[in-house]
């Protein structure tokens, strides 16, 4: 019966009734009840049916849902409804093979219902008037037998049972623990996910209110709260052990010029590289004297930059112990940027403590994740590298399984996978777990810079670079607001810079200019040919 004006309204009475809600255009749009022998099709839109239905919901009545954690947000949300002696078929078919409403229609009620079907149903718009038949139809259908198929489904405890049921499950189920914490972060009404109810000793079978429910969840979610607290404590101390030093980061060496001006400030390591190599000579413990002239020139103000003295303190808040450096460019990008770009550490790398380090990483992820919508490139940009991490993965996972439980491993499994990828990757002739364990090792290891490598290969200009650049110097300053840079420090620092023929970036350059010569000149002798 479709109820839509008030003199349709019936007197709902009965000690169970099958319950479900259809829902469109952030609204209830339809309200299914039955008896198990009449089914009325309440239409909200057409009704005011808040006290209606908030005398009926706190009744003693059964009130059976099937999965009905999101109906109860529905009701509680839009009419401030809380459910009374709540029941959830699905919850009690636990001891089905097959737990889909489809399969216990099918199975006790010979009703043969397409799944594909059910799905396109339930996404359609219920807001729309007039309902299809086909709506309908399926809207009748989804509370018709609820009511025995509870009874049906209890016949399956006993007696004992039936006094105090306890579903057991995991609590750390991260699709849980995710629901719920946006729930709470956004300030909702926090009502059950499925799996809660198992939690829950019911003295009443199956019956319960959806306070206790309430109480139950926030009981749980302030233990995984605390839990989650903890462990994130450790892994920051853990990181802050591993990572961070107390020693001092800058030794505040100097190099001098032939001619006897000051070019850099640097650290012991690099002043005894260019003596090792005869380049310069000792003036004191940590200052040399080159027996050239660099070949680049300065300007006045970069000449400052590299003059002035380091502080070992976090460049943002000031503090001297557990401090580690932080790349202001993201190495993903860097990596790829042209050696003339990418060989100014010194301004780009700049010490942190832990803590700003943690902060500023965060606020650097959030830039990388614009950066990928700005650039059309995202994060998890793969390409078919991605898929033979994904097989080998599988297949090395079900070896250690079958091998643990005793059982033979389908080496086809592993000749199927080296087929399809002969043109790709070179897999060995046969299985052996640990020489691919590497091979998958080294691949997940080179996808983790396959965004990166593909965000600068649109830079395509110096332009296009620099303002690359600029980006994350202005998003350090912006989001971290840091107190302690160098003085002479810049967002247009200079960008480009010659090397000598001692540096390893001036090999890689004449390698690349060799290379490029060659490709020239195998281009011109097809070309004869």
């Amino acid at each position: 019966m479709y109820i839509n004006s008030e003199n349709l309204l019936p007197k709902l009475e009965g000690q169970a009734f099958g319950i479900d809600i259809e829902f469109s255009n952030n609204r209830i749009c339809l309200i299914q009840i039955s008896d198990g022998k009449d089914i009325y099709l309440f239409d909200p839109i057409a009704l005011n049916l808040e006290q209606y239905m908030r005398e009926f919901f706190k009744n003693e009545a059964i009130k059976i849902f099937y999965s009905g954690a999101q109906d109860l947000k529905w009701l509680k949300n839009e009419y401030q409804i809380v459910v009374n002696n709540y029941c959830d078929l699905k919850v009690l078919a636990q001891k089905e093979p097959d737990l889909s409403l489809i399969a216990l229609w099918k199975k006790y009620c010979g009703v043969q219902f397409e799944r594909e079907d059910k799905k396109r149903l339930q996404k359609s718009d219920w807001f729309a008037r007039p309902l299809t038949e086909e709506q309908l139809f399926y809207a009748a259908l989804d509370c018709k037998y609820l009511v025995v198929l509870r009874e049906i489904l209890l016949q399956q405890y006993t007696e004992e049972e039936q006094k105090s049921i306890h579903f057991s499950t995991d609590l750390k189920e991260p699709k849980l623990l995710r629901y719920l914490k946006k729930q709470l972060a956004d300030n909702q009404d926090v009502l059950l996910p499925q799996k809660i109810y198992r939690h829950i000793k019911f003295h009443d079978p199956f019956q319960t209110d959806d306070q206790k429910v309430i109480g139950l969840i926030e009981q749980l979610t302030k233990k995984h709260h605390q839990d989650y607290q903890e462990q994130k404590r450790q892994r920051f101390l853990q990181f802050q052990e591993k990572f961070t030093t107390h020693k001092p980061v800058y030794s505040n060496c100097r190099i001098y010029s032939l001619s006897g001006q000051q070019l850099c400030c640097c650290d012991q390591k690099k002043i005894s590289w260019y003596v090792k190599n005869g380049l310069g000579e000792y003036l004191d413990e940590k200052s040399i004297k080159l027996n050239f002239d660099p070949v680049c020139e300065f300007d006045e103000k970069e000449m400052k930059f590299y003059n002035e003295e380091r502080s070992n303190r976090c460049v943002i808040c000031g503090a001297s112990t557990n401090i580690l450096k932080y790349q202001i460019i993201p190495y993903m990008y860097k990596h790829y940027l042209p050696n003339h770009y990418k060989s100014h550490r010194a301004h780009d790398v700049v010490i942190l403590c832990a803590r700003c380090h943690e902060k500023a990483s965060s606020q650097q992820d959030k830039k990388r994740a614009e950066i990928a919508k700005l650039y059309e490139v995202p994060l998890q940009h793969y390409g078919e590298e991605k898929l033979v991490v994904d097989k080998l993965s599988h297949i090395l996972k079900k070896y250690e399984s079958l091998t643990k439980a005793g059982k033979p491993f389908d080496m086809m499994l592993y000749e199927e996978i080296r087929n399809q990828f002969k043109d790709l990757i070179q897999l060995p002739a046969e299985f052996d777990k640990q020489e691919l364990t590497k091979i998958n090792d080294k691949l997940k290891k080179e996808l983790k810079n396959s965004h990166g490598e593909a965000v600068v290969k649109k830079l395509d200009t110096d332009e296009k670079i620099e303002e690359f650049i600029m980006i994350f110097r202005k998003h350090f300053l912006s989001s971290m607001d840091p107190q302690f840079l160098p003085k002479e420090w810049a967002i247009d620092h200079r960008f480009k810079r010659n090397f000598g023929e001692k540096s390893v970036y001036y090999q890689k350059e004449e390698q690349n200019d060799q290379n490029k010569q060659d490709i020239q000149k195998m281009d011109q002798q097809l070309i004869k040919e």
